[in-house]
């Protein structure tokens, strides 16, 4: 099997084990809503985040209403946007996303998710953090709290662009843990 078709397989088989159902195998705390959100002020933070990053002006919008809040920050050159979901089930819509992400883009490396270490809940494989690389797209779960990070940034690598979203979801998650 070609090492992408491989490494495909593998993140969908870990994926459909890590919980894709609500068998009531995990903990009570991981399956409920907890209604986080990522307030107005939150977002102001993430905002001097990516300027900070970018070391460009920005301008940002917050829609701070949980269960699905949101954050764009934006300037010349870049767009950045965070969107928290807390609702019920959030970690099974993750799950559910990934793998159709891996079953609609096997063929494409770059649109298949790749694991990241220290972003998401910790796990085998890191399969509660994945970047994919054709949309510099992060989606990252802890808990009940889902984070997807779209972060855009006119001339920076890739690997750049993913060191920085998964700076700025970690920041997400500590914010939207209060």
């Amino acid at each position: 099997m070609p090492r992408p078709r491989l490494a495909a397989a593998v993140v969908a088989c870990a994926l459909a084990l890590g919980g894709c159902g609500s068998s009531g195998s995990e903990p009570p705390s991981r399956q409920e809503a907890i209604g986080a959100r990522l307030s107005a002020g939150d977002c102001a933070r993430l905002a001097a985040t990516v300027a900070r990053q970018t070391g460009r002006p920005e301008r940002h919008q917050s829609e701070p209403t949980a269960p699905n809040s949101r954050c764009e920050v934006e300037g010349r050159g870049f767009h950045v946007s965070m969107t928290l979901d807390s609702a019920h089930e959030a970690r099974r819509r993750y799950s559910n996303r990934m793998v159709e992400q891996v079953q609609f883009n096997a063929s494409d490396p770059a649109k298949v998710p790749h694991a990241v270490a220290g972003v998401g809940d910790e796990s085998a494989y890191n399969h509660y953090a994945s970047w994919i690389p054709a949309y510099s797209t992060l989606y990252a779960v802890r808990g009940n709290r889902w984070i997807t990070l779209a972060y855009s940034v006119a001339g920076e690598p890739r690997p750049q662009r993913l060191r920085q979203a998964a700076a700025l979801t970690r920041q997400g998650f500590r914010l939207s843990a209060r």
